[in-house]
């Protein structure tokens, strides 16, 4: 029997029964527990260390220090399944060559070149996690080194898009690119989220309709700090945004030069990339990632109730 039909009990609303929290409910026997993105559909892609679907079967693929992979997958209570990392890499290494796209869409993202792959599991075979709170995370500057994954898929069809994610930052240099879609021929953004100047404010981008226009949104109450856990949500159409930093909303339009072009998000089957931006390798990432989610459409998830599931799962405020 599914916990949401029992009268007056939703999944959604677990976390607010005393004693009781969403990872515990995958071990009451009978109560078939829902997911991020069963609750958040619609994602076009959707990254992440803990399982977000019902359907996925693998968070990352992993190299080790042999030169073998493996497929990783989740524990039954929907964490990653850290044991069978542990057996795959021993008392060595582990870099990710595969981040599976847990949306159903199959946008994997992926590095071929095993040198620039992001770390799991350092050189001593111990699981890399967040400084903070020891989340499990990638590693996308292992050993000052630049790391990044990437695919080619067409990441926006709609005039509106989110962005989600749970970062750590090692650095707060201008300019780094976290997640972004850079089209060269278009000599700007497709989309982006990175860290904005000398402020070293969080930014989310994209550009909308014909030419240069495009518009923004920064978070600006707070600057980012390194050895901080941020979960970020936000959301952005040719007109408005909004960006939550840590259930912080205070943000403050960036667009530029004065206004955006009206009408769909600029966009192709262009390279996408998790790291560093697409389209020339610059603005390296180098901090930590264990959760990357984007939606486009029409009609998006309720910004304030993924802040809110994120924050259930993730205790970051």
């Amino acid at each position: 029997m599914s916990i949401s039909k029992l009268s007056g009990v939703t999944y959604s609303s677990i976390s607010k029964i005393s004693g009781v929290t969403k990872s515990g409910v995958a071990k009451v026997k009978g109560i078939v527990p829902s997911y991020f993105l069963d609750d958040h559909a619609g994602s076009v892609c959707a990254y992440s260390l803990r399982q977000l679907s019902s359907t996925a079967t693998y968070a990352i693929t992993v190299e080790n220090s042999s030169g073998a992979t493996a497929d990783i997958g989740f524990t039954a209570a929907g964490g990653l399944d850290t044991s069978a990392l542990a057996t795959h890499c021993g008392s060595n290494y582990g870099r990710v060559s595969k981040w599976w796209d847990q949306s159903g869409n199959s946008n994997h993202m992926e590095q071929s070149t095993a040198a620039s792959r992001p770390y799991i599991v350092d050189a001593s075979g111990n699981l890399i996690t967040t400084t903070d709170s020891s989340i499990p995370a990638l590693d996308f500057y292992f050993s000052s080194t630049a790391r990044w994954l990437e695919d080619t898929f067409v990441s926006n069809n709609s005039d509106r898009f989110m962005l989600s994610l749970m970062a750590e930052f090692r650095s707060v240099t201008a300019g780094q690119s976290i997640f972004n879609q850079w089209s060269s021929s278009q000599s700007t953004q497709v989309f982006q989220i990175n860290i904005l100047g000398a402020a070293q404010d969080l930014r989310l981008g994209a550009r909308f309709g014909t030419g240069s226009k495009h518009f923004g949104r920064s978070q600006t109450n707070a600057q980012v700090a390194v050895n901080t856990e941020y979960l970020v949500v936000g959301s952005l159409d040719h007109a408005s945004g909004d960006l939550d930093v840590n259930g912080d909303t205070a943000d403050t339009d960036t667009g530029f030069p004065g206004s955006s072009g009206a009408g769909l998000i600029n966009n192709g089957n262009i390279l996408v990339a998790i790291g560093r931006r697409s389209d020339n390798g610059a603005s390296q990432y180098t901090g930590f990632l264990s959760e990357v989610v984007m939606w486009s459409a029409a009609s998006l998830p309720t910004q304030n109730d993924v802040m809110t599931d994120m924050n259930t799962h993730y205790s970051v405020f």
